[in-house]
């Protein structure tokens, strides 16, 4: 089951830089909240978001190295620079550092020569190559594309759309029937570009895109030595055996159904599935352990990979593998290398510019060496105040939860009871994990940026390959400490807020409780609510995957999320030529509105035991009422660049931040009572559309 995140990233682009030390970082400073800050000439009940983001977007235009730019980019960005002053206090060599301490220090030192030298590291794919261009026959295949897969890239990772590696994904996933219990997991994978859609749309913009990738695809083959005449022709090959991939993938919506990617394999039927694949030659050289039991996220896609096996020539497979193998290091071979790639992610995502040495280095330290250098940004950025604080928010904010199923008047009482064991059982994880990651085993140094990525990605597959057959840790943690995005689990029932969200505007300790319940309590109460949203409620308080609802009480659920389906369907903001899909999003959408209704109420109680109520004025004369629903707008505000809002649009699970923001309060009674809107006005929802 795939994490459900909070927040829209664009992908981090690769580039080039000069010298580091002409890229120092220019200082950004944490932001505040101010709720005076807000567009009068657009009034509140016409748009919300407008009226209280505009004057921020106005004052952040998007960065010539971003593709968006708004409250969460700008905090990580800040996070970032905290990562980048720990980073360049450790790279020197010294007997004075510790183990991670030197881990960090010349992994991120690694990076930033490679950038200055203009050092190209093809040569350390070269053995890879070799055995690529070696294949015999295609019984070589298992164990060829295994070596791919754990060279580059994250195997073990899945997203909202696949597995984004060499043909498909592997890694361990708790079992759905008894999530007590870590499996095998198998996920359709295989594609280079954001998702099927791209290799399947016929409209202008989507061919484009697909020429780009075709140019690229073509310019990466000739920078490794084929003829200009081998490398157009191989770049074809290479995208018509994409393009039969993902016309095998399930799509999106289907996907986010936990009923459909729940379908479990012996052994024995597995080789049945894919009988034209060595399983066993696959399994040994991954080094994975026997499982008594594989999760196969979509059937249909290994059956037509298996298909492909017998149809395609091994020669289409030498190059289809040879461009996999290509794109996934991309990042890592040098400057030329990330050029090629960043010509692409100009049509794809808008970008304008690459990323300063810097802070590329800095990102890519902390997805290596994530809770080494957590570890130390968490002493310096995070209080034991401030979790407490934090703990406390979490704790009201559930209760709020307990009282909305007690208040509900569409379950049964036999549903309610469920309901609260499952709300009893969740886990809040906050800040960074009780045990850190060992990194003993990971060996760094300051010869190769390329190798020590290698190493990292091989160190980690390692990692996640001692999970299978193993009790589930509903303690470890899916994201880095300095991460500025949380997420739910489902099958380990907890919710997760890494302490780089718990910082200004997020969290701010220096701020009221109104202003934190708008922007960090809407956080945290999305979270909660995915526990119980479309996809969550499937899963029971063990994580299992089980129906504990009554057919009448589901029917009930239903409808109403088809309501918030339905409003979030049609017209993207700002976006020509793609439509929101409320299938897509419908547990985000469900999760935000949840999220903020639970924070408002947990607000009410917690003023209630100080003798303050949501009606009391500030110095400006703005209702605690007001400021909540203006801080929680604060979260969102921001810019995209149209070419990452359609892909956000195609792909991702989450709405445009305008929609988060307008569709959430229009459906809020309480907000059209803030600011006094009225019946036919646009931010006054009928019907409100409303789940918890």
């Amino acid at each position: 089951m795939k994490r459900l995140a909070l927040a829209l990233f664009a992908p981090m682009l690769a580039g080039t830089a000069p010298t580091f030390a002409q890229n120092a970082p220019a200082p950004i400073q944490l932001q505040h909240i101010d709720v005076t800050n807000v567009d009068k000439s657009v009034s509140p009940c016409d748009n919300f978001f407008q009226y209280a983001c505009n004057n921020i977007i106005k004052a952040n235009p998007i960065p010539a190295d971003q593709v968006m730019w708004g409250t969460f980019n700008k905090l990580a960005m800040w996070n970032q620079q905290q990562m980048h002053d720990i980073l360049e206090a450790n790279k020197a060599p010294g007997a004075s550092r510790t183990a991670n301490q030197q881990k960090i220090g010349d992994f991120y030192a690694s990076c930033v020569e490679q950038a200055d030298s203009g050092k190209d590291d093809r040569a350390v794919l070269a053995p890879l190559m070799e055995r690529i261009h070696g294949m015999k026959s295609k019984k070589d295949l298992p164990a060829v594309l295994a070596a791919v897969q754990m060279a580059y890239g994250q195997i073990w990772a899945a997203n909202d759309n696949e597995t984004p590696i060499a043909l498909f994904g592997f890694g361990p996933t708790p079992d759905a029937n008894n999530a007590r219990l870590v499996v095998a997991g198998l996920d359709q994978g295989g594609l280079s570009l954001p998702s099927r859609d791209f290799y399947l749309k016929d409209d202008a913009k989507t061919v484009g895109i697909r020429k780009a990738y075709t140019d690229y695809l073509e310019k990466m083959l000739a920078m490794d030595g084929m003829s200009p005449e081998a490398a157009k022709s191989g770049a074809a090959s290479a995208l018509a055996f994409e393009t039969a991939l993902a016309k095998a993938q399930m799509d999106n919506v289907t996907r986010r159904d936990p009923n459909k990617t729940n379908n479990r394999f012996t052994p024995a039927q597995l080789k049945t599935l894919m009988p034209n694949f060595d399983w066993n030659a696959y399994f040994a050289a991954l080094g994975a352990p026997s499982a008594p039991l594989y999760e196969v996220g979509s059937p249909e896609f290994f059956h037509a990979v298996n298909g492909m096996i017998e149809s395609e020539s091994l020669a289409t497979w030498k190059i289809y593998l040879t461009t996999q193998l290509l794109h996934a290091a991309n990042p890592v071979l040098g400057n030329q290398w990330r050029d090629a790639n960043f010509e692409l992610m100009k049509t794809i995502s808008g970008a304008k510019q690459q990323p300063p040495t810097w802070r590329r280095c800095s990102v890519a330290t902390d997805k290596y060496l994530g809770e080494a250098l957590g570890e130390v940004y968490v002493s310096k950025a995070f209080s034991a105040s401030s979790k407490e604080r934090v703990l406390k928010m979490v704790k009201e904010i559930e209760a709020a939860m307990g009282r909305d199923i007690d208040s509900v008047s569409w379950m049964q009482p036999e549903t309610k009871q469920q309901a609260h064991l499952k709300l009893a059982a969740v886990v809040n994880k906050i800040g960074y994990p009780d045990k850190w990651i060992d990194y003993t085993s990971y060996k760094v140094t300051r010869e190769s940026y390329a190798m020590n990525v290698s190493r990292g990605t091989k160190f980690e597959f390692a990692r996640q390959l001692g999970f299978i057959n193993k009790p589930l840790d509903r303690m470890q943690w899916g994201m880095t400490p300095p991460t500025v995005n949380a997420y739910e689990d489902p099958q380990t029932n907890t919710i997760n807020f890494p302490a780089g969200i718990l910082q200004p505007p997020m969290f701010d300790p220096a701020a009221d409780d109104v202003l934190n319940y708008g922007a960090e309590g809407a956080v945290i109460g999305h979270e909660l609510t995915h526990n119980f949203d479309d996809q969550g409620r499937k899963f029971d308080l063990n994580g299992d995957l089980k129906d504990w609802w009554t057919p009448a009480d589901a029917k009930a659920y239903e409808e109403r999320g088809e309501c918030i389906a339905n409003e979030y369907s049609g017209p993207a903001p700002g976006v020509e030529g793609v439509q929101q899909n409320g299938k897509l999003t419908q547990g985000e959408n469900t999760a935000d509105n949840g999220g903020l209704n639970l924070s408002l109420s947990a607000l009410t109680a917690d003023l209630l035991t100080q003798g303050r109520t949501l009606d009391d004025k500030d110095a400006n004369g703005l209702t605690n009422l007001q400021r909540f629903f203006v801080a929680f707008a604060n979260d969102w505000c921001g810019s995209a660049r149209p070419e990452i809002s359609r892909m956000i649009v195609m792909t991702n699970p989450h709405s445009l931040a305008e929609l988060r923001v307008n569709n959430t309060v229009g459906n809020m009674p309480a907000f059209a009572k803030a600011f006094g809107c009225k019946t036919g006005q646009p931010m006054v929802h009928k019907p409100a559309c409303k789940v918890w």
